[in-house]
């Protein structure tokens, strides 16, 4: 099979719009050819197949690169990675998709959204609201759920989804 080898770990996926592309998280092959970390990688739906889906600009090759989201229009892609220069653990970061199709202007999200623990799998809401998953800001438990919203003066203010949605243990 083209997308899901029963010998690579590979999930995480986001699906654009028009369900015709999509980006997953993919690793530990240990193949010469491959990487022992994740990697984000892409393919697209042609002629009736998927295409060999291929490791995406954005990944480190040294680093944790996974959980992708795409925001509504597919422009902004969102991801998890441990990569250096972060805030510690993994962050979350995002990438601008440009006129030639490639993944460019990599940022990190800040020390508003990103702590010295881990925040992954972001999820982009068609009102921009940004969900992920945080051991780092004040939770229930070990991995919480949280929302960010820009304020009024554009910064990013992050909630904690409260025990309906969260509990003692990882939540994801």
């Amino acid at each position: 099979p083209i997308i899901n080898d029963p010998t690579i770990n590979e999930g995480s996926l986001a699906i654009s719009k028009d369900g015709r592309s999509i980006l997953f998280a993919k690793g530990n092959s240990g193949k010469a050819t491959g990487t022992n970390e994740v990697n984000i990688y892409f393919s697209r739906f042609r002629n009736g197949n998927w295409l060999e889906p291929r490791p995406i600009a954005v990944n480190d090759p040294d680093s944790y690169d996974g959980t992708p989201a795409l925001n509504v229009d597919g422009t902004t892609l969102f991801f998890s990675s441990n990569r250096p220069g972060g805030y510690g653990g993994a962050d979350i970061y995002t990438a601008q998709l440009n006129r030639r199709g490639r993944w460019v202007d990599i940022r990190n999200m800040g020390p508003e959204v990103n702590t010295p623990a881990n925040e992954m799998f972001p999820f982009v809401s068609e009102a921009g609201e940004l969900y992920f998953a945080s051991d780092g800001h004040p939770g229930l438990g070990k991995l919480d759920l949280f929302v960010a919203e820009k304020n009024s003066d554009g910064v990013q203010v992050v909630s904690n989804l409260g025990k309906n949605f969260n509990s003692n243990g990882d939540d994801f």
